[in-house]
């Protein structure tokens, strides 16, 4: 029965067993390499491959961390896993349902598996001032321009993409910029505003991160966004009740009765002003300069905001309307304005100090907080994040979900791991995904 199972994986897998003596597969390094390579590639590395032959070879020499790692270093793993997870990171939600390639996909495959000419690198994912593009029959495309016959991954697809060796990197970032009622396309970002794949987005509805956290409301949602994206920590994670009404955004009403203490829940402050959305932990940077609109022209899609003026300044709310009446807080107004009158309010120089309170409260050593803790502007903010332990960490625990599910793995196996990718770990690690893709597959849990 056992041999009947073996040459039915052996027949499945497309292997056929010579007669003569020494050429015999060897089935068990067979069997464990298909399992790496389906895993890391999703199946789309076939067995004719040679590089399935030196999975196969690796394995059989005991080295199944480099099998796996020839695995990750493949354009299946570009068009796959590397693409999925770029995928997922157009929200917090980590999903790829309703998700499809953007510019903020194709910026952060370059970024996991490099792109010709330039290295992988985790660390900068929230900061590099790039763009990326496919280089499709010598011109330059788009990744929402693709065709479905260019995305389509099945195996032994020839016009598919190779989402490594058509990667292009363009240096800076290009947007739409608004003054009053006058649209110019085409304006490049000023390198301070530059937040890396989250300010990426070449047109309206894309379904990129620009879409999902700069759309309507407050653009609370973007720099929440950020920090759960690189984290991997929620709302409620991040909160903390010690914070000043100065910290609180402007539109936050401070006379309402939740705001200091709560009814049942955590108080207002907690999030406003001393979590995610406090005017000191980033949300002051992207406030005011940033718009996302859907659907409607002239100024579909994002779109920047060099001079916002108080009817454009979401920092004072949702409703433009009463923008002007926050700005002021008069509460002696008929009707009286839902404002904060202690806010510090949006800082037009873009500062951020994350020692005001998370330095206080533990947050920063959570985060295994690195970078400088004060900054200005969102290029600024988005480099220190990249350097926080926190983010490889997390990173590793999204492989695992990926590659080993069913694995066990304690804390210290995943700092470990994590630390293989992390360039501030002593020694540098490579900043580089696949190195953790390699390190989780490996794993004699996941054997």
């Amino acid at each position: 029965m056992r041999r009947y199972l073996w040459a039915r994986i052996v027949t499945v897998i497309g292997i056929t067993c010579s007669p003569v003596a020494g050429l015999a597969i060897d089935v068990n390094s067979t069997v464990t390499a298909l399992r790496l390579a389906n895993e890391i590639t999703g199946g789309l590395m076939p067995t004719s491959d040679p590089l399935f032959a030196q999975m196969v070879a690796s394995v059989a020499a005991g080295n199944v961390q480099a099998a796996a790692l020839i695995a990750a270093n493949s354009p299946y793993f570009a068009s796959y896993m590397a693409r999925r997870l770029a995928l997922q990171m157009q929200s917090p939600a980590l999903s790829t349902g309703g998700v499809t390639d953007s510019d903020a996909t194709a910026f952060l495959i370059a970024h996991f598996v490099g792109a010709p000419g330039v290295k992988p690198s985790i660390s900068t994912i929230w900061s590099d001032n790039s763009t990326y593009v496919l280089n499709i029959g010598g011109t330059n495309v788009h990744a929402a321009s693709l065709t479905a016959t260019q995305l389509n991954t099945r195996p032994g697809l020839t016009n598919a993409v190779d989402w490594m060796a058509s990667l292009v990197a363009l240096p800076g970032q290009t947007v739409s910029t608004v003054s009053g009622k006058t649209v110019t396309t085409g304006v490049t970002l000023p390198a301070a505003n530059v937040g890396g794949y989250v300010t990426l987005s070449d047109r309206s509805g894309d379904s990129s991160f620009a879409q999902y956290g700069l759309t309507a409301g407050t653009n609370l949602r973007m720099i929440e966004g950020i920090w759960e994206i690189s984290t991997g920590l929620q709302l409620l994670d991040m909160a903390s009740e010690q914070a000043v009404a100065a910290d609180a955004p402007r539109f936050i009403p401070e006379t309402n009765s939740n705001f200091f203490h709560g009814q049942g829940q955590t108080a207002c402050i907690a999030c406003h002003g001393g979590g995610m959305a406090s005017v000191n932990h980033g949300y002051s940077t992207v406030a005011d300069i940033f718009d996302y609109n859907p659907t409607t022209a002239p100024t579909a899609g994002l779109v920047y905001n060099a001079a916002p003026a108080t009817a454009t300044m979401k920092s004072l709310g949702s409703d433009p309307t009463k923008r002007t009446a926050t700005l002021t807080c008069n509460l002696a107004a008929t009707p009286t304005p839902v404002c904060n009158p202690d806010s510090a309010g949006v800082d037009s120089q873009q500062k951020w100090d994350l020692n005001l309170v998370w330095g206080q409260t533990g947050v920063l050593q959570k985060m295994g907080w690195r970078g400088p803790a004060t900054g200005q502007g969102l290029n600024a903010l988005g480099a220190a994040i990249g350097q926080a332990a926190i983010v490889y960490q997390f990173l590793t625990v999204r492989v695992i979900n990926e590659v080993c599910p069913m694995g066990s793995f304690t804390q210290s196996q995943v700092n470990s791991i994590a630390a293989l990718a992390d360039p501030m770990a002593s020694p540098p690690g490579s900043d580089d995904v696949r190195t953790i893709v390699a390190a989780v597959a490996s794993q004699p849990s996941c054997l």
